[in-house]
C-alpha cells in the first residue's frame, strides 16, 4: 500500500457511547445537587410530654381589641398576674308592687216589703280587672265581619255604671225541688261568634231554646256535666234546637268547637225560685214562694257567693241587697 491511499474510519464502539453517558449524567446530577443545597436530615419529633399541674398559681391570657392603627383585629396579650375583681355598684332595686287593695262586702242587707215579692240588688266592691279582648273573633274570616271597630270582649265581671252586677243568680236553696212555675223559658242565642245571653238560669226539666243567629255554622257543646247528660252537636245558620237538663247544677259550660273562645253558661234550679241579674244588678225572683222562711243565695262565676236568710208571708216580702267583693 502506498502512503498516499485513503486509510479506513471505523464506527464508535458502543461500550465507550454508555460510558460517556453515564459520566455525563453523574456531571449533571453532581451540579444540580451543589446548586439545590446539602438536604436536611429526617427528624422524628419528641412525643408530646403532658404539661405538669401548677398548684397556687393562676395565668391569665388577656385578649384585647386594636381601636386605632388596625381593624379591629383581636390581639393576644401577654400573660399577666389577675386583677382583684373591681366592685359593681349596688343597683337600686324596683319598688315592691303594692298590695291589691282587699276589699270586704258587707252582709246582705235585708228589708220586708209590702209587695210580697223577693226581690233586690247584686253590687260588686272593688275595682275588677280590666276585661281582655278577644282578637280571635275580630281576626277571623266569618266572625269578624259582625265587629266592624273594637273586638269583643271577655265577661268576668259585668258591672254597671253603679257597682250593679250582672249575670249573678239568685235562688231560693231550700224550696222544696219542682216547686213553682218558671217563667218564660230562656234561649240562648249565637252572634258573633258569641255566646249570649253570657249566662242563663233554668229550672230542672225545663226546655229551652240554642239558635244560630250568625250565617254560618256553629257547634254546640255542654260538656260533661257532673250532674246531667251533656250533648254535642252541629248547628247551621238559623237553625233552633231544644234542649233540658233534669238535675240542679250550677255552672254548666256551653262551648263551641269551631271557634273555642266562644263560652256561655247555664244554671239549673231545683224550683223555680231563681232569677239572673240584669245590667243593673237587679233581680225578681217570680211569684207564689209559700210563706215561710227561706235561704236565699247569690252565685256569681268569678266574685263568688253569699246568703241570706228571708221570710215571705201574705203581703210581705224581702228587698235584699247583695255585696260581692272582686277576688
Amino acid at each position: 500500500m502506498s502512503k498516499n491511499a485513503p486509510s479506513k474510519c471505523g464506527s464508535p464502539d458502543p461500550l465507550l457511547v454508555i460510558v460517556a453517558t453515564l459520566l455525563l449524567l453523574a456531571v449533571l446530577a453532581t451540579l444540580y445537587l451543589a446548586a439545590k443545597g446539602p438536604s436536611k436530615p429526617l427528624v422524628s419529633e419528641p412525643p408530646v410530654r403532658p404539661r405538669p399541674i401548677i398548684q397556687d398559681e393562676t395565668r391569665v391570657v388577656v385578649v384585647t381589641k386594636e381601636v386605632a392603627g388596625g381593624a379591629g383585629a383581636e390581639t393576644a396579650g401577654k400573660a399577666t398576674e389577675p386583677k382583684p375583681a373591681e366592685a359593681k355598684p349596688t343597683e337600686a332595686k324596683p319598688a315592691e308592687p303594692k298590695a291589691a287593695e282587699v276589699v270586704t262586702a258587707a252582709a246582705p242587707a235585708v228589708k220586708a216589703s209590702a209587695d210580697g215579692k223577693v226581690h233586690g240588688r247584686v253590687i260588686l266592691k272593688g275595682t275588677p280587672p280590666p276585661e281582655k279582648a278577644i282578637g280571635a273573633a275580630k281576626s277571623d274570616a266569618f266572625c269578624g265581619k259582625s265587629y266592624t271597630d273594637a273586638a269583643p270582649t271577655t265577661r268576668n265581671y259585668v258591672v254597671g255604671a253603679d257597682g250593679g252586677l250582672r249575670y249573678a243568680v239568685v235562688r231560693i236553696i231550700n224550696a222544696p225541688a219542682g216547686s213553682g212555675t218558671p217563667g218564660e223559658s230562656p234561649a240562648i242565642d249565637q252572634h258573633g261568634c258569641m255566646y249570649e245571653p253570657y249566662v242563663v238560669a233554668v229550672m230542672a226539666g225545663q226546655k229551652f231554646q240554642v239558635k244560630n243567629s250568625d250565617t254560618f255554622l256553629h257547634n254546640v257543646n255542654s260538656g260533661k256535666p257532673k250532674n246531667n247528660s251533656g250533648f254535642n252537636f252541629s248547628q247551621a245558620a238559623g237553625q233552633v234546637n231544644e234542649k233540658s237538663f233534669d238535675n240542679g247544677e250550677m255552672w254548666i259550660k256551653m262551648i263551641c268547637n269551631v271557634h273555642p273562645w266562644m263560652a256561655g253558661y247555664v244554671c239549673v234550679a231545683e224550683s223555680a225560685y231563681f232569677a239572673v241579674t240584669n245590667d243593673k244588678g237587679e233581680f225578681t225572683l217570680p211569684d207564689g214562694l209559700p210563706a215561710g222562711k227561706y235561704k236565699l243565695q247569690v252565685d256569681h262565676l268569678k266574685a263568688g257567693t253569699a246568703s241570706t236568710d228571708i221570710e215571705v208571708g201574705a203581703g210581705k216580702g224581702a228587698d235584699v241587697t247583695f255585696e260581692l267583693a272582686v277576688k
